[in-house]
């Protein structure tokens, strides 16, 4: 079966629940994640503190939209925890006709990455231009009867329950693992004490530029997602620019984002790569540490702690890792074969809730794609 494409100003209409700022009044402000994800708390705001002269305000049930992201899925249905916030002008707001259409149909269909695709600007300057109230109310969709909708939400809301649950397990996972991490670094915690740079020297390889020869750079992902590599880059586009020689076993930081855990241990895949002087890499002394037990130490608790303390800087991301200060700390260490039997015990636990992580996550989100085209093409 088929449905009948109608426009969404079929079951939608604009909202016109503007509210005038009030200087002393404090509003709650919400955002919207693109792809599909929902709503966002934002930061509390006084009157004063925006240039808007009035807001939208929100309430159960309604859809708003982002008018320059709606065409990479920010939009959203309004739930009881986002009642009464507050979104800018940037953000129409619809009221759903529930005389005909189901509130839960509605909410799946502005998920659908096909309706998305109907909102893409063309042209150059792409990510500068918005969806209007006026182009999201003209979009043609498959609208069919309230009884209809009320079947095929009925089944969405059942199967999207299910996958709901599988991601839940999968992140249960890494919560477990990273539990797991705490659990044993707290208790080799216990042991005798090391000022970092007997543990681990910082060493610089300096690579002579050529202008005709490429060059494989690596980045740091922050919160200990590893090492990833970046496209070949000539001398040429080098320029000025400085690069180092990585090795295998070296130990990497980010200099700027250390502090939220950009921090790896170089394997195999990264002979013969390179990184610039954003990247701090360090030598482990092989007689009294182990390179992987490192890392899962600085992504620890404590460890980070260190990574802090050590990165003076503002608010945000404008913190540097201090190399002197860094070199002064102090840090426990257990007996060497100690450290190895965490490390073993880590990395096979990191091996099941990361590396299959991305996998496992990204063919839950094609099943949930395939759902919503059966759904909305009458094949479910």
């Amino acid at each position: 079966m088929s449905y009948v494409e109608r426009p969404l100003a079929d079951a939608l209409m604009l909202a016109r629940n503007f509210e005038k700022i009030q200087d002393h009044q404090r509003y709650k402000i919400t955002g919207i994640y693109s792809f599909g994800k929902g709503l966002i708390q934002r930061p509390e705001i006084t009157g004063t503190e925006t240039a808007y002269s009035a807001l939208h305000r929100l309430s159960v049930g309604q859809v708003v939209m982002s008018k320059l992201n709606a065409w990479e899925g920010a939009i959203a249905l309004v739930g009881e925890k986002f009642d009464g916030t507050y979104v800018s002008p940037e953000y129409p707001v619809f009221d759903i006709d529930t005389t005909g259409n189901d509130e839960r149909f509605l909410a799946h269909l502005i998920s659908w990455p096909r309706l998305w695709e109907q909102l893409t600007p063309r042209g150059s300057m792409v990510r500068r231009k918005r969806t209007t109230p006026d182009t999201f109310l003209s979009t043609k969709v498959p609208l069919p009867g309230l009884t209809e909708q009320y079947r095929v939400a009925g089944r969405l809301d059942s199967a999207m329950a299910k996958l709901s649950r599988a991601g839940e397990l999968r992140r249960s996972t890494t919560r477990d693992c990273d539990a797991l991490r705490e659990s044993l670094i707290s208790t080799a915690n216990k042991a005798t004490t090391h000022p970092l740079d007997a543990v681990m020297t910082l060493t610089r390889r300096p690579v002579e530029v050529s202008a005709s020869a490429k060059y494989q750079e690596i980045g740091l992902r922050s919160f200990g997602r590893g090492v990833f590599h970046k496209p070949p880059i000539s001398g040429a586009e080098l320029g000025a620019k400085k690069i180092f020689r990585i090795e295998p076993g070296d130990l990497l930081f980010s200099s700027v984002f250390a502090w939220e855990g950009a921090v790896a241990r170089a394997g195999a895949a990264e002979m013969d790569r390179v990184g610039s002087h954003r990247f701090m890499t360090y030598a482990v002394n092989p007689s009294i540490a182990d390179a992987d037990y490192l890392r899962f130490y600085f992504l620890s608790a404590p460890g980070l702690e260190i990574l802090r303390r050590c990165s003076p800087g503002g608010a945000g991301r404008n913190k540097t890792l201090g190399i002197k200060p860094f070199a002064a700390e102090i840090i426990p260490l257990p007996l060497l074969s100690e450290q190895q039997k965490i490390a073993r015990v880590l990395l096979s636990a990191e091996a099941i809730s990361r590396n299959r992580g991305p996998v496992f996550d990204a063919q839950i989100q094609a099943t949930r794609t395939a759902l919503l085209n059966a759904a909305f093409t009458g094949k479910l």
